[in-house]
């Protein structure tokens, strides 16, 4: 057999061998996938994979995206080949129960038509561009949906959540169960039934009736009815035999939203026997759960937490009789930047939080229990006792005395892990001894505990004037009780890193240059109208003369005039300088990036065909040496 036919030979069985390969990679180890990114951008969580694993039904997926239109929004674009990706990994680890399918969806077609009827929304980029679709719609064997109307790119770090969610949802079709204990007058039931009817109820209490199934409390229980979330909001003073109650509830379901408070704004309204001045008599306007929260190690303040850099803006009267507006430390505003921005009950909240008359929480470690602060005050703190900040002292007062204690204060936390029983000794008289008794944990235990409940109050975060939400109050308190309603593995998720990663020495060149050129531009700016200035002066004097005849430069002196014409070319020229430096601006960047650009895309290539040039040179040396 000659060379050149073993060779060809060989290179054949190479392409079967490599041919078979694919086949049997697709086929036999599809789901296998090797993710070496940083942030395991194509790993599954864990709780994602529990919940594909427990599938009882297939779920059919399907993602409507307009690529035509999308073509000229490179963001959604790019932000689309992510959103497959992640899909396809979904239905890789699924075992078959997932299915995966796409809709290219155009203008005026039956794909748009069934976009629309499937609730996904269209987003133009501008009036003059077609609509983009880029939704998803998920449907179970019994034919119940969900749907994701739009992926918004800047959503992307709860794209896992989002999708495992509507997942969840198919298995578990049944709205979130609530269990509701309150002293305020809030019946979210009622307000979610009366149909666009006056209630009297906050935005609150009817959102929270709308998208949540809440059974609310009598005073006088003695067990808690099966549910999926305890939402403990300022109750009355418990009994013995209903914090017991509440105690077996959360080591049995393991779920709680508690919202307590050394001083309710909105109790004392209520409270018609309410006196300030009588501090001797216990005001009905404080709320506490003990013996529960120092056993899971949560101590809350009595007195009221005061920030000065948060403080809202309200209308008092100054000293000197007229009514202005000034900050109130009382009321203060947490900005997104204090929230916990990896946990998804707050991480996608980006208008912060508004409290009012808040406590604080002091966290104790406990054994097999974590905390997370979900909410944090700025450094510029002080406190009050809570009686005299219910008489709402005037912030001028308050800011003349300010005495700052320069203390971050924790207004809200989430506690995770296994808790111990706060009845140690038994159940109390009077508790419902039907029910096994529970020492600790049966499952892993979520609470999130919160110093206030003003907050979910209307005047506290309605625009009146829109009737809109100005801060994310309420959306804070209902998206941690969607949370903790779903499965373990939903509440194990946290929000991910984008698949997007920022150029950190690009950024940091940026806005150095942006600085520099910045300061530049302020001092042209500057000598640019001092220079308008001089001139306005002349061309003023020019017209200002008794004989002026409409030619400014012929009422001038000569040296004035050449003034004039030295200023209008000193004007031209700043005015081209600002320009340049405009032009500027992004030279050194544009500069790197295109280093970057060739070090990434042709270094390499450059590199390989240089390697093979030499090794060819050096086999056609040695062949002519071999010849001679």
């Amino acid at each position: 057999m000659t060379a050149r036919r073993f060779a060809l030979l060989a290179a054949l069985a190479f392409l079967l061998m490599f041919v078979a390969a694919n086949v049997i990679g697709n086929s036999w180890f599809r789901s296998w996938r090797l993710d070496l990114t940083q942030n395991h951008l194509y790993s599954l969580s864990p709780g994602t994979q529990f919940t594909l694993d427990h599938l009882s039904d297939s779920v059919e997926l399907k993602l409507y995206y307009s690529r035509d239109a999308a073509s000229r929004a490179p963001q959604v674009q790019a932000y689309a080949s992510r959103v497959r990706e992640m899909l396809q990994t979904f239905a890789a680890h699924s075992h078959g129960r997932v299915r995966f399918t796409e809709v290219n969806v155009r203008p005026f077609t039956e794909q748009e038509d069934q976009a629309q009827e499937a609730g996904i929304q269209g987003v133009r980029p501008d009036d003059n561009s077609d609509p983009i679709y880029f939704g998803l719609t998920g449907a179970n064997a019994i034919d119940d949906k969900r749907t994701i109307p739009f992926f918004d790119p800047s959503r992307e770090a709860f794209l896992e959540y989002e999708i495992t969610r509507l997942i969840f949802e198919l298995e578990h079709p049944d709205r979130t169960r609530v269990a509701l204990i309150t002293a305020l007058p809030m019946d979210p039931a009622s307000a979610s039934s009366a149909q666009g009817a006056p209630t009297g109820q906050s935005t609150f209490a009817t959102e929270m009736g709308r998208l949540l199934n809440v059974t609310k409390l009598p005073q006088n229980f003695t067990q808690i009815p099966d549910a999926d979330v305890l939402a403990i909001i300022h109750p009355w003073a418990l009994s013995p035999a209903q914090l017991y109650a509440v105690d077996q509830f959360i080591l049995r379901k393991g779920r709680a939203f508690i919202a307590l408070d050394p001083a309710s704004m909105q109790a004392a309204q209520q409270s018609a026997s309410f006196n300030p001045m009588s501090p001797s008599a216990p005001a009905p306007t404080s709320s506490a759960l003990e013996p529960l929260l120092s056993r899971w190690g949560v101590a809350m303040s009595q007195d009221v937490v005061l920030d000065a850099d948060g403080a809202l803006p309200v209308q008092a009267q100054a000293p000197n009789g007229q009514t202005v507006q000034i900050r109130q430390p009382l009321f203060f505003t947490v900005p997104a930047a204090q929230l916990d921005r990896q946990d998804l009950m707050t991480a996608w909240l980006n208008r912060g939080i508004n409290f009012a008359l808040s406590g604080a929480l002091n966290i104790s470690p406990r054994e097999g229990l974590q905390s997370h602060v979900l909410a944090h005050s700025s450094p510029q703190t002080m406190h009050m006792p809570a009686v005299q900040a219910l008489m709402r002292p005037s912030p001028f007062e308050l800011l003349q005395n300010w005495s700052s204690e320069s203390r971050v204060e924790t207004l809200a936390v989430r506690l995770s892990g296994t808790l111990q029983t706060a009845f140690p000794a038994g159940p109390p008289e009077g508790a419902d001894m039907l029910a096994p008794r529970i020492l600790r944990s049966q499952r892993p235990a979520e609470l999130v505990v919160v110093a206030d409940t003003d907050f979910l109050a209307d005047d506290f975060y309605i625009d009146p004037q829109n009737g809109g939400a100005a801060a994310d109050n309420a959306s804070f308190a209902l998206n941690a009780m969607d949370v903790l309603g779903g499965s373990d593995a939903l509440v194990s998720l946290r929000s991910r890193a984008p698949s997007i990663r920022r150029m950190t020495s690009i950024d940091n060149m940026e806005a150095e240059a942006q600085r520099l050129i910045l300061q530049r531009q302020e001092q042209l700016q500057g000598e640019y109208e001092d220079t308008q200035r001089r001139l306005a002066e002349l061309q003023a004097r020019g017209r200002g003369s008794a004989a002026y005849g409409g030619n400014l430069g012929a009422e001038l002196s000569p040296e004035e005039n050449a003034e004039l014409q030295r200023f209008q070319g000193q004007i031209n020229e700043v005015r081209g300088q600002l320009r340049g430096v405009a032009r500027d601006l992004r030279s050194g960047i544009n500069s790197l990036e295109a280093w970057i650009v060739f070090i990434n895309v042709w270094l390499a290539p450059i590199l390989v065909a240089g390697v093979g040039l030499i090794l060819f040179w050096r086999r056609q040396r040695r062949a002519q040496g071999a010849r001679r």
